[in-house]
């Protein structure tokens, strides 16, 4: 028995369908990675979150991972509403949902341009606040400014982004930022000492979707204290 030319023809199109059908009836049978939906304030986002996301990027149990940055109070609103499953954030809010746990402290340190270079002690009283480059770290932090400094002094520059902290320190510009910043600088001539009469030490905390610890939450968890473990300085907190 001899194909005709049509039939012929139609051999590579049967081929094809089988193996659509094939790969169909295994569809069910995958086992989708599990989705991991992450969201931290942007100065976690940016100089801690790349390590820590490609190390559980990196397991063999790996999962599929959502990430996105926001303020904490945006933060606390995602998780609680269930559209994201774990999150880092800067500010103890209040909530009838979820229940914040500190992960980590860190103090502030002096961060400044090559004027300041060998200088061993900064105070509040040596800054001049219209040379600051502003970051909003935490509710303390604003405190701690208002108190120091006049309410109608501008800084050189007031920025959310984290990115612009490295650019801009140069000559006499100077800013006071937690210590995990400052060890992930990129740039070595900026100066960074310790700050004597600076913000109370800022602390990190935890929220995770209906306050539960599944197998994901607790290795990302662990990634970011096994990240943090190698910085002299930081506390970290254990528990959850």
């Amino acid at each position: 028995m001899e194909l005709t030319e049509n039939g012929k023809e139609f051999v590579p199109v049967a081929e094809r369908l089988l193996t659509l059908y094939r790969e169909a009836e295994e569809i069910p049978r995958r086992k989708k990675s599990p989705l991991l939906r992450v969201s931290t304030v942007n100065s976690i986002a940016f100089y801690l979150m790349p390590a820590v996301l490609k190390e559980m990027m990196s397991a063999r149990d790996t999962c599929s991972i959502e990430f996105k940055t926001g303020r904490s109070s945006d933060i606390y609103g995602y998780v609680e509403n269930g559209s994201v499953d774990v999150a880092l954030v800067s500010d103890l809010l209040n909530s009838r949902r979820i229940v914040p746990f500190p992960v980590f402290r860190e103090p502030f340190v002096f961060a400044g341009g090559e004027s300041w270079r060998e200088t061993g002690r900064v105070t509040p009283d040596m800054l001049d606040p219209e040379e600051q480059i502003r970051l909003p770290w935490n509710p303390e932090y604003d405190i701690w400014h208002s108190r120091w400094f006049p309410l109608d002094a501008n800084p050189s520059l007031t920025a959310d982004k984290m990115e612009f902290l490295e650019y801009f320190l140069n000559g006499k510009k100077w800013a006071v930022i937690p210590l995990l910043v400052a060890r992930r600088f990129k740039r070595q001539d900026v100066w960074i000492c310790p700050m004597e009469g600076g913000p109370e030490d800022m602390t990190i905390y935890g929220l995770t979707k209906e306050n539960r610890m599944d197998d994901q939450i607790r290795r990302f968890f662990q990634c970011v204290r096994e990240e943090l473990q190698m910085i002299d300085g930081i506390e970290l907190f254990s528990g959850r």
